[in-house]
This record gives structure tokens, sequence and C-alpha cells, in this order.
């Protein structure tokens, strides 16, 4: 037998599902995030906030910290890509690259910018650029139509290099044209004399470049809403909600041009907002990926395991089972009848029981219940040629403890109407509150007061299994009416 191929970890599993973010819902997440702004916005203007609260260090701590954690983001976009060889993923990597490498690029330059030249520094303009050149490029992410390219490591590298080359470029290129740049604002307030910028005061190139910032950002929150709520994708939604805070901050930006000051506005909150959001989104795409990780890891045991068990042991039950019926046609009637008729009964019982055993094991991990308890009943009723009616509510939940009980016990009730009741028909419902399980035949039925027989093993453990979880567990059966095994769960549930 070839070796079994290593686990991939598909993107489809690292999709989170039922989260607080997909409860609620991506767009209406984006427009508590605007509503945020708004209200963020209006509260600075209510309590008259201290602008001299920042510095020039402040700024460049923030732009680090964005800068790092940019970094992070574009490092698990090309994790996404590496895995699912996605467009998409790759163009939003070099979006956050271009991004990153800007905020990177103006921390280490304002350092060293004097607030008598910061105003027509052509890394304002460099850094002005490269925003709406990285906005753009989330919102062309945003709007591209998915298709699959080559998703290897050389790729990845050509984007992280031509997003990277792109904004130094585009400084070198301001540099070289300093002469013909005009000033971006107004003279900047020093230490000595901190003064509020005034509303609009930035030249109208420059309101123009961080409107059509915020413009690429928008497009780009309403983008990622969409393809979030299609594809339940917590990761997607997280950047949605992180772009339109940041369309927010950009239109800050362009109203009161702070950045390259010593002072703190709305913009940089808002900003600095945008950038929690990402990193969240960033967090939690990692912890969904470790858990995915972790599934494919659990999946592959379980299926080697199931195949060990099927190429051994069921092979050599199935062979004691089937000569054990031939030598019950040979020694019928003889001394030994009942002790050969109870070893094939207990191999056969052993066998089915594998057989569960090795469905379980293939089972996905996250197979709802229902399905899970309809394969189970339906594996057994088609080896044993019983017609098997499902009618089981796919809405049924129960205690995590049950889940196990009840696809075993669901698997001998069948199992037993078949082989002892000689039952042709079966019916098995799962539902209700407190959940029930019913599974009902038409086979030739039993005294249930009557001393035990050999095959009573599978009723007393069925018995068990629903007692020791506090549920409760019912026999109904008259000789030639059939039989009908009644499971209650726990009400607790």
């Amino acid at each position: 037998m070839p070796a079994p191929a290593e686990p991939r970890v598909e993107i489809s599993e690292v999709r989170s599902t039922g989260t607080p973010l997909q409860r609620l819902g991506v767009r209406r997440a984006v427009v508590c995030a605007l509503a945020f702004c708004a209200v963020l916005s209006l509260v600075f203007e209510a309590i008259d906030f201290d602008p001299t609260f920042g510095t020039r260090r402040f700024h460049v701590a923030l732009e680090t910290a964005d800068a790092l954690v940019l970094i992070v983001l574009a490092a698990v976009l090309l994790g996404r890509f590496r895995s699912d060889g996605s467009l998409r993923n790759l163009v939003l990597a070099a979006g956050v690259v271009v991004i990153a490498v800007k905020n990177g690029l103006f921390a280490a330059n304002a350092m060293f910018l004097d607030d008598t030249v910061a105003g027509d520094h052509p890394i304002v303009w460099g850094t002005a650029v490269s925003g709406v050149l990285g906005a753009s490029l989330l919102a062309a992410a945003g709007l591209l139509t998915d298709r699959r390219i080559d998703n290897s490591p050389r790729v990845a590298g050509v984007v992280l290099v031509l997003g990277s080359f792109a904004v130094v470029a585009l400084a070198l290129a301001m540099n070289a044209v300093h002469d013909w740049l005009p000033t971006a604002f107004p003279t900047v307030p020093d230490d000595d004399e901190f003064t509020d910028l005034d509303v609009l005061s930035g030249h109208p190139v420059k309101i123009g470049i961080d409107l059509g910032t915020s413009v690429g950002y928008a497009v780009a929150a309403a983008a990622f809403a969409r393809l979030a709520d299609r594809y339940r994708d917590d990761f997607v939604g997280w950047m949605a909600v992180g772009s339109a805070i940041a369309s927010c901050a950009f239109i800050y930006y362009a109203m009161i041009p702070s950045r390259f000051t010593e002072l703190l506005y709305g913009g940089e909150i808002l900003w600095l907002c945008a950038i929690i959001a990402f990193l969240y989104g960033a967090i939690s795409e990692i912890s969904n990926l470790e858990s995915a990780l972790v599934r494919s890891a659990v999946r592959a045991e379980r299926r080697r395991v199931a195949r060990d068990l099927h190429d051994g042991v069921v092979q050599e039950l199935a062979y004691i089972a089937t000569h054990g019926g031939r030598l019950l046609e040979q020694v019928g009637g003889t001394p030994y009848e009942a002790s050969v008729r109870r070893i094939s009964d207990a191999a056969s019982r052993a066998l089915d029981e594998s057989r569960g055993a090795i469905a379980a094991l293939n089972r996905e991990l996250d197979e709802p219940l229902h399905q899970a308890v309809g394969l189970a009943a339906k594996d057994v009723a088609d080896r044993a040629d019983v017609r098997l009616d499902l009618r089981i509510d796919p809405s049924v939940e129960t205690p995590v403890e049950w889940r196990d009980a009840l696809i075993r016990i669901a698997r001998e009730a069948v199992g037993n109407a078949a082989r002892h009741g000689g039952a042709s028909s079966v019916v098995l419902e799962l539902g209700g509150k407190p959940v029930v399980l019913t599974v009902s035949d038409d086979g030739r039925g039993f005294d249930p007061g009557a001393p035990r027989s050999a095959h009573s093993f599978g009723l007393r453990s069925m018995r068990e299994r629903s007692e020791s979880l506090g549920g409760t567990f019912e026999v109904l059966s008259t000789e030639d009416a059939g039989t009908t095994v009644r499971v209650v769960v726990a009400p607790s549930s």
C-alpha cells in the first residue's frame, strides 16, 4: 500500500463558523465601525481635544507599531496565498506590503524632519502617494474575480520585493523633483507654540490624495464585507472593519493635516483603531489556522487507525464469523451447538462494532449530529438488507457526551432489529426537546419480561450507555408485533 499523502490544510478548513462577527453580520459590523468613527469625531469636537498631547516621538512610535502590525498581516496573507493560490490574496498582500513599507519609511524619516521643512519635505508627498497606491490595491483585491495562480514561494517573494521597491521608488522620485513640489500644508507649530491646525489648510492636491485614499479604503471595506458574508470568512470580515475605519481616518487627515506635526488629532486615533482591527483579524486567522492544522493531524491519524483496523482486526473477525457459521451447520443438534452459536454471535457483534468504529473514525470531526446518526444507521441497514426510514430533525442538538452514545445506540438498535428481530423495515426518529431517539421495527418481537437470551447483551449495552449519561432507556415489544427502542437524552440538554 502506498504511503498516505501528507495532510494539506485547505483554506476552507480555516474558516470560522458561528463567531460573534458572523452572528452580527459583517455588513452590520462595518456600519457599527462607521458609527463609532462618527461618534469619536463628535466627542473630540465636544471636549475640545487638546492636541498638545502629541509629540514627534509619539508619531514615530505609532507609525513603527503600525508597520510591524502590517508586516504580520502581510505574512498572514502570503500564508493564505501559499495555501490556496488565490490571486485576491496575492494582490491584497501586495497592498499591505506597500502600506507597511510606507509607514516604516515615514517613521524612519520623521525622526530627522525639522519643523521648518516638514511641510515641503518630499517624504510627505511620497508617503501620501504610497498610501493611495496601497488603498487602491486593497480595493482591487476586493473587486477581483478570484482565480488560482502559481502559488510558489518565488511568486510571493516577487510581490514582497515589488511592493517595497514601489514605495522606495516613489520616495526617490519625490526627492528628485523636490524643487517643483508645493508645500503640503502651512508652517507646522513647534514645541514652544502649539496651535490648532486650520480645517482644510493643506494643499488642494494633498487633500485630493488623502480623499482618494479614503475612497480606496471605502471601496475595499464594501468589497470585503460582501466577500466575508459570502464565504463566512472572519479574517476578511475584520479587513472590512479595519478598512472602513481607515477610510474615516483619511477623511480626517484631509480635513486636518496633522501628520508630520507635533499635534495629535482624531486621524491618528482612528488610524490606530483600524490597525487594531487588522491585528485582531490576523490573530484570529492564525488561531483558526492552528486549529485547522490540529484537526488535519487528528483526521489523518483517525484514518490511519481506521485503515489498520480494516486491514487487520476486521478481516480476522470476518474470517471467524464466516467459519463459525459453517461450523454451526456441522454441529447442529450436538452438545456443542450452544457454545458454537455463542462464539459465532460474539464474532458477529465484534465485527459490527469494528465496522462501526471504522465508520466513526472516518467521519468528519465537525459532522452534524443528525447526519452522523443517519449515516451510522444506514450503514447497518444496508448491510442487513433492511429498509430504513429516517425521520431526523436537522436542528437537533445534544450535549457533547451524548453524541457518540446516540450514534452507537442507533447502530445497535438497527442491527438488533435485523439480526434478532428478523425485521424487513426499521423507522429511526430523532428530535424533540428533550431529544428522543426512537427505533421501531416490524420484526417478530419478543417478551421483555422473559429470561434474557444470548443476544440480550446489545440491550444491556444500550441501557448502560443511556443511564450512565443521565438519560432513560425503554424497550417496548410484543411477540409477532415488532420492537421499539426509546432513548430520552438527559433533560439538562
